[in-house]
């Protein structure tokens, strides 16, 4: 069980890291296909208007589904944690400081 969350943790961030990087690096794909250029969208080149849509609303997205996804994986590290017998640290463990 252990080996298996550690490569589910190795993919995590192999696949978010390469859709963060593809997200933020959007004007890359118009300079490997050249024929995509030559569009418009909403009266812009899309070679401009598409990476800077990428950039902000498909990095929110995919930050989104991230910390969805982590956040998934977290509890299944705790539970993982728990079946082990080892003590968790939550807020209602850390206690008042």
């Amino acid at each position: 069980m252990k080996e298996k969350l550690y490569k589910k943790e190795v993919w995590i961030t192999i696949i978010f890291s390469f859709l963060l990087m593809l997200t933020g690096h959007f004007a890359s794909v118009f300079v490997l296909f050249p024929g995509l250029k030559g569009g418009t969208m909403w009266g812009f080149p899309t070679e401009y208007i598409v990476p800077i849509l990428m950039g902000w609303f498909g990095m929110m997205v995919v930050c989104f589904v991230m910390a969805i996804v982590c956040n998934q994986f977290d509890d299944d590290m705790e539970a993982f944690a728990k079946s082990q017998g080892q003590q968790v640290m939550t807020d209602k463990t850390k206690g008042s400081v």
